[in-house]
């Protein structure tokens, strides 16, 4: 590439001394101590260059395993249906997850489909670029100790995009709560751990995103509602 390079910057000196008609010895000789510059400083930047540190290979994700049936205690987290069903769906989750928020008329779906057999455990899992996703989580737990854990929580994702802290509170404020109460429970740090812990749980199990769905502690790999409904009614054949 060097040889390249120098041949073509000695024909672009030249150029000039070709068309004047004017090529004199003085001429030519500072000509070729230029290019003796020119390639000494290529060869420089070639050798730089070629020291430069390869770029690390990306990590691949882990593979994940759909047979595994991971342990996922309800711990704090909100229940919706019957807590005493067969079937047991845990939502990893993100307040301002669209994708989440897309997936509620599903798992709302779902619910109404098999009122006795199966339940619903909501788990926090914000993300960090989702700026008011713990918020949101906060106001959800400050309402549903006043039993208004899903009312909120529908609320949420219906203005997913354009949440604020602000908001909260006129939905507990739509919701009837006792809003000294909410305002006390929202501001405090009491849901941190809990939080967190729903994080670590779910990093445990291999969640890297949201929504991630297991079924009776097995990872969904898809989620509309025939899927839910074929590995369902496989479970509760078997039981």
């Amino acid at each position: 590439m060097t040889k390249k390079v120098s041949l073509i910057v000695l024909v672009l000196l030249f150029i000039p001394l070709l068309l004047t008609g004017c090529v004199d010895k003085k001429k030519i000789d500072e000509i070729a101590e230029t290019q003796k510059e020119i390639l000494a400083t290529l060869k420089s930047m070639e050798g730089k260059i070629g020291n430069l540190p390869k770029a690390a290979a990306q990590p691949s994700r882990p593979t994940i395993d759909y047979n595994k049936v991971h342990n996922l205690p309800v711990g704090s987290s909100a229940i919706k249906g019957n807590k005493n069903a067969p079937v047991t769906i845990v939502e990893f989750s993100d307040f301002q997850c669209p994708y989440c928020a897309r997936l509620q008329p599903t798992l709302n779906q779902v619910l109404k489909a098999y009122p006795k057999d199966v339940k619903l455990v909501f788990k926090d899992f914000p993300l960090s670029f989702h700026k008011q996703a713990k918020n949101a989580a906060k106001a959800a737990r400050a309402a549903g100790e006043q039993g208004k854990y899903w009312e909120m929580h529908d609320l949420i994702f219906e203005k997913y995009s354009t949440v604020n802290e602000a908001m909260f509170k006129e939905f507990a404020g739509k919701l009837n709560l006792d809003m000294t109460r909410f305002n006390a429970d929202y501001s405090s740090n009491k849901y941190d751990n809990l939080i967190q812990q729903d994080i670590n749980l779910g990093r445990t199990a291999g969640v890297t995103g949201t929504p991630s769905l297991f079924l009776n502690g097995k990872r969904m790999q898809r989620r509309s509602f025939d899927d839910f409904k074929t590995a369902i009614d496989a479970i509760i054949k078997k039981k």
